[in-house]
């Protein structure tokens, strides 16, 4: 056992606490709370980021279950359910490939189109609040940090 790992335990909960990766975590949560606050208020309960995410990834004529979890780089099940979820709420129909009956087509409907029109607004809005803590400089400077860091590879990824 190296001797890093013998480190005391209030070491490690400071290291923690003020880490980056916790910062990013606080941010995306704080995002998060507020965006499904932003819908609520528009009147769209019940609906979350991962709803407006995978609308993102729906092509207006349906877009393939198996495409948008690889888009979202989650699992099949996983975007199946939150079709479901949406499906439920009326926000996309769920049907048959028409070239390949095992395959499902998540296709928006005109009440998906209005939810994502409101999630968009929202989107904006949070945005300026978010970034406008910041100078635009730095906010500047933010943003395109986080852009390089999601389309970098990952380290020892294959």
């Amino acid at each position: 056992m190296s001797s890093r790992r013998n480190r005391p335990w209030q070491q490690l909960r400071t290291e923690m606490t003020n880490s980056t990766a916790r910062a990013f975590g606080t941010v995306y949560r704080q995002f998060q709370a507020a965006a499904e606050h932003g819908y609520s208020t528009r009147g769209w309960k019940g609906l979350t980021l991962p709803h407006v995410q995978f609308l993102s990834e729906t092509a207006e004529t349906g877009t393939r279950l198996s495409d948008v979890a690889a888009a979202l780089k989650t699992t099949k099940q996983y975007a199946g359910r939150v079709a479901r979820e949406l499906a439920a709420k009326r926000l996309v129909t769920l049907e048959t490939h028409p070239e390949d009956g095992r395959a499902v087509l998540a296709v928006p409907t005109e009440r998906g189109r209005a939810f994502l029109q409101d999630a968009c607004e929202v989107r904006a809005e949070l945005e300026a609040r978010f970034l406008g803590r910041l100078s635009p400089r730095r906010a500047a400077t933010f943003e395109a940090t986080l852009k390089a860091l999601v389309s970098a590879p990952e380290r020892g990824s294959t």
